[in-house]
């Protein structure tokens, strides 16, 4: 076999080198090359280039209807057949069957997710779209820090079953965070699949235009306060929120604000939660780490709890399919897990979702997110990098960070109006990728603030 192709490494005759040997019942599969060239800058001047490609291979054995994982990627043929029969002595020291088998093929939807310009971009020109970037914060004497990273990644899936998938997807991710000369900041960040619809200008002015109104801050008492949840906000409450109850992991583990629940009104009819690996403005993937394909998921439709995501092994024990939202094999104790979620925009502009605020808050964003009861879908986190006080529907003046300690059902149900406009966010604490919009909830509890020293 020619097990080199182009001058990278033939991906596909060694999987079928592989799968032609007989060292278990059953082999799956998933292969994974990934490329990131990333430039980091801070004080408005780059200081490092670094790049990574690698090829990874996940090799799931099956003896005796027990599964064992070896993931390498020492891709050659000697070391993949080795990754192999080691896979399988672990399948056979395992004490007891895996409960599933492995799935048979369906058929997978092709997906456009490629472009060769943001796959093969420079160094030099990462380089000039970063200058254009801090040029704002350079003029002011701030401090603008972040990184622009370009790439994307290849995956195929292959089992003696018959499962034959490939995917290719180039990616581009800028995050910024700009700093004030008294204690302002700011936070923009754009993800895509193609480099040429990153305008630098238009991210960091978000930044900039935050870390100059937060300049100076007050402290303000904890309460609770109606907010405006900007798109990077409302991406960290949604990812709490799946990694708690969107998935079948959950359910049957007990531990999902969605168990018995399904069929009910539990938030805000403006909202509508759902995955969907397929949709245009996401990261596209049409299939999982099993090479089964994505199906989109409701969680809520117009406030109704509908669905969670499944994989094979939650499937087969709740006599069911799986959705296509298996992790990789070495992930098996987090899988399922929604990776593409999407909340449905509403009809608010921006201006009204702030004009119809008497006295609250506008939140550009959390941190340090930790779950508190997941039964109750209640969780704990940080305000950060833009925290903004509105009273007679103005945004009048930047406050001290504050926690939150808050159930995201609770913040759900109390929505009353959504932004017309999505953003694709990747950088925040959620798992995955979330298009979401901007959102207005009624109360929103702040358990504590920060105190600047």
């Amino acid at each position: 076999m020619l097990y080199w192709k182009g001058g990278a490494v033939n991906v596909e005759a060694l999987l079928d080198d592989v799968l032609g040997k007989k060292v278990a019942d059953e082999l799956e599969l998933v292969a994974i090359r990934s490329r990131e060239e990333l430039t980091r800058f801070t004080g408005c001047q780059i200081h490092q280039n670094v790049a990574a490609v690698d090829t990874t291979v996940h090799i799931r054995a099956w003896v005796d209807g027990k599964a064992g994982v070896v993931t390498t990627n020492d891709v050659i043929p000697e070391g993949l057949v080795r990754a192999a029969w080691d896979a399988a002595e672990i399948a056979r020291a395992q004490t007891r069957p895996a409960g599933y088998v492995p799935p048979d093929p369906r058929p997978v939807e092709e997906a456009a997710a490629w472009d060769e310009a943001t796959w093969e971009a420079s160094p030099a020109e990462r380089a000039a779209l970063v200058a254009r970037a801090v040029q704002g914060a350079a003029a002011l004497g701030f401090n603008a820090s972040g990184s622009l990273a370009t790439g994307g990644g290849e995956i195929w899936v292959r089992t003696t079953r018959g499962i034959d998938v490939h995917h290719r997807t180039s990616s581009v991710r800028f995050v910024t965070v700009i700093m004030g000369k008294r204690g302002g900041s700011g936070y923009a960040e754009f993800s895509g699949i193609r480099l040429s619809e990153f305008v630098p200008e238009e991210a960091a002015e978000r930044a900039l235009a935050k870390a100059r109104q937060s300049e100076v801050r007050r402290a303000l008492e904890p309460g609770e306060y109606t907010v405006v949840l900007e798109e990077p906000a409302v991406a960290t409450l949604l990812g709490m929120l799946s990694s708690m109850g969107f998935s079948a992991r959950a359910l049957l583990e007990k531990r999902s604000f969605l168990d018995g629940k399904f069929g009910q009104k539990l938030v805000s009819d403006l909202v509508t939660v759902y995955d969907d690996g397929l949709h245009p403005q996401t990261t596209v993937m049409p299939f999982d780490f099993e090479g089964m394909p994505k199906q989109r998921v409701y969680f809520f439709r117009a406030g109704v709890a509908e669905g969670v995501v499944h994989d094979t092994r939650t499937a087969a024990l709740l006599n069911t399919t799986s959705t296509g939202h298996a992790l990789p094999p070495p992930a098996v104790g987090w899988s399922p897990m929604p990776t593409h979620v999407v909340m449905e925009p509403g009809t608010a502009m921006d201006e009204e979702l702030v004009s119809g605020v008497k006295r609250g808050l506008l939140v550009t964003r959390f941190h340090y997110a930790r779950t508190v009861d997941p039964m109750r879908g209640v969780m704990t986190m940080m305000t950060r990098d833009g925290t903004f006080l509105i009273e007679e529907g103005q945004v009048r003046e930047a406050v001290e960070d504050m926690r939150i300690t808050e159930s995201g059902l609770r913040a759900l149900s109390l929505v009353e109006a959504v932004g017309r406009e999505q953003r694709l966010i990747t950088h925040g604490e959620g798992f995955g990728a979330y298009l979401v919009p901007k959102v207005r909830i009624a109360k929103f509890a702040f358990t504590g603030r920060t105190e600047r020293m």
